[in-house]
């Protein structure tokens, strides 16, 4: 069965292209199929990865005006299993390009039954925002992964998250899992990181990964070397936290068959 990712918070810096990029090759190294949507305008999951960026014909945006071509979009990475469909500022205009259409927060979805055909898991970098991109990103997933900063403004965006996460599954998409909130540049000495670390858990105990990642510089670093962690620093504290989220997430799936 395919899983379909969505890696999502309306707020930016919280290590959410990270994540994406870092689970996604984490899931391709241990033999599956991946496939990494960049729905991001910015397009840095396809950057860190090496990629140009994409026209805007063979990009991301393709997806939601001819959802039918979705096959032919994927573009392999230098990482074994792991495919890229790319980002670009053609993505931009999809809010206004899409705001009278019916089918405006659906449009995903028809794309990713094709893809699902395709990979083991499809996973979906979100661009930080609660924006039609995301909204779409929702409806078409099955999973979404929720990962957060431990400061204060992360409290009100994870319920807002949260909020809409609940109002979709109720009305257009009831096999969305809340597979987790993830600690993300995690700083235990920083007495501000423990106390909102502390705060999440005590309302959310339930969805919080067991996994939590670690600030750590060679994180930043391989993205600037187009590169994921387990190849920039493979032994790093980073990359052991990666690999630990990967098992979880697999975990997770093996329970939730």
């Amino acid at each position: 069965m395919t899983r379909l990712v969505s890696i999502a918070n309306q707020k930016g810096g919280v290590g959410k292209t990270t994540t994406a990029v870092n689970l996604s090759a984490g899931l391709a190294l241990s033999g599956r199929r991946v496939l990494l949507v960049d729905l991001d305008p910015q397009g840095n999951a396809s950057t860190g990865l090496g990629l140009p960026k994409a026209a805007a014909e063979y990009s991301a945006s393709t997806l939601f005006t001819f959802p039918e071509a979705a096959a032919n979009l994927p573009v392999e990475t230098h990482v074994e299993n792991l495919y890229v469909i790319e980002g670009s500022l053609s993505l931009l205009d999809m809010e206004s390009q899409l705001a009278d259409e019916p089918d405006k927060h659906l449009r995903l979805r028809q794309a990713c039954s094709v893809l699902a055909e395709l990979f083991s898991v499809v996973v979906i970098d979100c661009p930080p925002s609660l924006g039609l991109l995301t909204m779409n990103a929702l409806n078409a997933s099955d999973y979404l992964l929720i990962p957060i900063q431990c400061e204060y403004f992360s409290m009100e965006g994870l319920t807002q998250i949260l909020k809409v996460t609940k109002e979709i599954r109720a009305a257009t998409n009831p096999s969305l899992e809340l597979g987790g909130i993830l600690f993300t540049m995690y700083q235990p000495e920083v007495k501000l990181a423990q106390e909102v670390k502390d705060e999440v858990m005590r309302h959310f105990r339930r969805e919080v990964f067991s996994t939590v990642i670690a600030r750590d510089v060679a994180l930043s670093e391989a993205q600037s070397f187009a590169k994921t962690i387990f190849e920039y620093a493979p032994r790093s504290v980073g990359a052991r936290n990666y690999v630990e989220l990967t098992k979880e997430v697999i975990r997770q799936w093996s329970t939730n068959v």
